[in-house]
């Protein structure tokens, strides 16, 4: 691990990162130190060093997200080709879209609350802490956060992907094969960092201020039940979206190339629609709460492992910040040829 840090930061011109007894210290090329973690006597500073890169990252994220959309919603549509059925029939797409996460949110958050309440009691009953009164309350509060991020950046990555699709199709129809590409791949971008983005947000933000009157470990438990919320969340969306769309696949088929006898995705097909809309709440909204759940449960995890001492905390939150970082740049570099090479 120690030569692979140094050759990173000796290839990218970085500060040179050293790991020992004493914690981390991070080096000028001239060999002074300019961070020594054990050095900082202020437990919540330390576990702010840890955490703030991560939050810092995340509000980027979040904020590229906002641009990514705006300039999503500013490519032409199908009035644009003279073809307004493409916007008609994209708009009952992202109806019936809506209408199906409205369904399944509320019937979810009833299942929340009621963990919510259960968790909320089991640890006021036998605290992690001894003699803390607000475990309870804190578990909670944790667990409805991860389930109304996970929740959210399904609802973001559906919002986002039912827009692109009809400017998608005109990019194309109109453009060039990589035309149509930065629009798709836009719109997906819209997603990605969304997901990632409340993740980071949310997840170092609790641990920061889950920290008070805690040590590092008790703070990162409470993190737990983040994970529980986005996990329930996760699974439900992931397997309700997935019947949905796989019931609505085969109905379209069934009735259009069996009993009617044509063409798959044929426009005459009602059924069409319907499974449009299961593959935006299934193959999206569903994995884009699963991949939320995924992200911070990995994190989560390796944390958790670290215990208490706050360098092994900082490993994985600067790795995934910096792995946002080089995800930025990644996102500018993405083009095709019209051959598709």
């Amino acid at each position: 691990m120690k030569c692979v840090a140094g050759l990173l930061f000796f290839v990218l011109d970085l500060p040179r990162v050293a790991a020992g007894g004493g914690g981390v210290t991070v080096f000028t090329h001239d060999g002074d130190p300019v961070l020594k973690m054990a050095d900082i006597s202020d437990d919540f500073v330390r576990h702010l060093i840890c955490a703030l890169p991560l939050m810092l990252v995340g509000i980027m994220s979040l904020i590229f997200v906002v641009v990514l959309y705006k300039g999503l919603m500013r490519k032409a549509t199908g009035a644009a080709i003279e073809v307004p059925k493409l916007d008609y029939l994209a708009s009952k797409v992202k109806t019936g879209s809506i209408a199906f996460l409205k369904e399944e949110y509320k019937y979810l958050s009833v299942y929340v609350v009621v963990w919510a309440i259960v968790v909320a009691v089991l640890f006021s009953i036998v605290p992690m802490k001894d003699d803390a009164k607000d475990d309870g309350i804190r578990c909670a509060a944790c667990l409805v956060m991860g389930a109304l991020m996970s929740g959210l950046s399904g609802y973001i990555g559906m919002t986002v992907a039912t827009e692109g699709n009809v400017r998608t199709t005109v990019a194309c129809a109109r453009g060039t094969l990589n035309d149509g590409l930065q629009v798709a791949f836009t719109a997906g971008a819209a997603m990605g960092f969304g997901v990632v983005g409340l993740a980071a947000v949310g997840l170092s933000f609790l641990i920061i201020v889950m920290k008070p009157d805690r040590s590092q470990l008790e703070a990162i438990q409470y993190t737990h039940s983040f994970g529980f919320g986005a996990s329930s969340i996760a699974l439900f969306a992931r397997v309700a979206g997935g019947i949905y769309t796989k019931a609505a696949d085969v109905g379209a088929d069934l009735v259009g190339k069996v009993e009617a006898g044509i063409d798959e995705d044929d426009p005459h097909n009602p059924a069409v629609i319907a499974d449009n809309v299961g593959d935006n709440v299934g193959d999206v909204a569903g994995m884009g709460a699963d991949l939320f759940e995924s992200y911070i449960g990995s994190i989560i995890g390796a944390a958790t492992l670290g215990g208490d001492a706050p360098e092994l905390l900082a490993m994985p939150m600067w790795l995934a910040a910096g792995g946002l970082i080089a995800s930025f740049i990644g996102f500018f570099f993405v083009s095709t040829k019209e051959k598709g090479d």
